[in-house]
């Protein structure tokens, strides 16, 4: 008896401070698709087109300003919508230049409404605009995927856009990462053509500083920036992000704000929960972070960043 209480006793001690058994793996976070193409010849002929090739030469730009400091267009959303607009997620497709196009526009097409056009809010068909992007401006010169900021513009003036929505044999309601591939490859079916000449922008510019960027934003013009400059993904007590690392990426600038800590606001397309930490002045998007001044400009000068202004909407 006394054997068996000594071995339950043992027993005992044995599972009550054995060491805890070691956590589950946790599966690696997919790696983030990015997707920027960096051609500056092809940001150069573009801009040759363009009547309006770089913003610092605008009257936006050099208009007196004397509006607040901090501008968040995302407001505009609230006021449209009801709400922001939700994430976006490229996923695994390199197709961030259609995606920082895109918001940008979005983001106009509710500025525009807000100060009273008579039109309706529609999310914007990202593969439309990658694939116009890359064969139509493009000519398909690229094999894998990605594309440049410069043809994205172009392709959105001269072209424009297409809303979501289903269009004969064309389900264009949800983002697909194959159909993007698809345009991306072949460029946007003929039958879709006509509809995105429906909605153009009027004015596309060349962004390639912070004084530009933060002027055209006040102004109500969002900036797609095209640039190699990676960022932690958390973001701090004031909702910024640190530079590091390198992306060849596209995002779009939807806010901007002053003193004492300037920066913009930059909307990414890795879906809702990709940045964490607080999200700082404006309660943003999750979806983005706050970049600071000197960051955004070192950004803009890589020289493939553009405005959008005045979006034929949808009536």
């Amino acid at each position: 008896a006394l054997l068996a209480a000594l071995a339950a006793f043992v027993g005992y001690l044995m599972q009550e401070f054995a060491p805890a058994p070691p956590p589950p793996p946790v599966p690696p976070e997919e790696p983030r698709a990015f997707g920027w193409v960096r051609d500056p010849a092809a940001v150069e002929a573009v801009k040759a087109e363009l009547p309006v090739p770089e913003f610092r030469t605008s009257e936006a730009f050099s208009a007196p300003y004397e509006g607040p400091d901090d501008v968040f267009l995302w407001d505009a959303c609230r006021k449209v919508t009801g709400d922001l607009l939700p994430p976006r997620d490229q996923k695994q497709v390199g197709s961030c230049v259609s995606f920082g196009t895109a918001s940008a526009i979005e983001h106009l097409i509710c500025v525009q409404i807000a100060t009273g056009e008579r039109a309706e809010y529609r999310d914007l068909a990202q593969e439309v605009i990658y694939g116009g992007s890359r064969v139509e401006v493009g000519g398909g010169k690229i094999g894998g995927d990605g594309s440049v900021g410069a043809w994205a513009a172009k392709f959105v003036q001269d072209w424009g856009a297409v809303a979501r929505g289903v269009y004969g044999s064309h389900d264009l309601t949800r983002y697909d990462e194959a159909r993007c591939r698809d345009y991306g490859r072949r460029g946007v079916p003929a039958e879709l053509e006509p509809l995105a000449r429906e909605h153009p922008v009027k004015t596309v510019a060349n962004v390639k500083s912070w004084d530009e960027c933060r002027a055209a934003v006040r102004n109500g013009y969002p900036v797609a920036v095209c640039s190699n400059q990676g960022f932690s993904m958390k973001r701090d007590a004031d909702g910024f992000a640190r530079p590091q690392g390198s992306w060849a990426h596209c995002m779009a600038v939807v806010g901007v704000k002053g003193k004492p800590r300037e920066g913009a606001f930059v909307l990414n397309s890795w879906g809702g929960s990709a940045h964490t930490g607080p999200g700082g002045a404006g309660n943003p998007s999750p979806a983005g972070f706050w970049a600071d001044a000197d960051v955004v400009d070192r950004m803009l000068r890589q020289g493939d960043s553009w405005a959008f202004s005045g979006f034929d909407g949808f009536p």
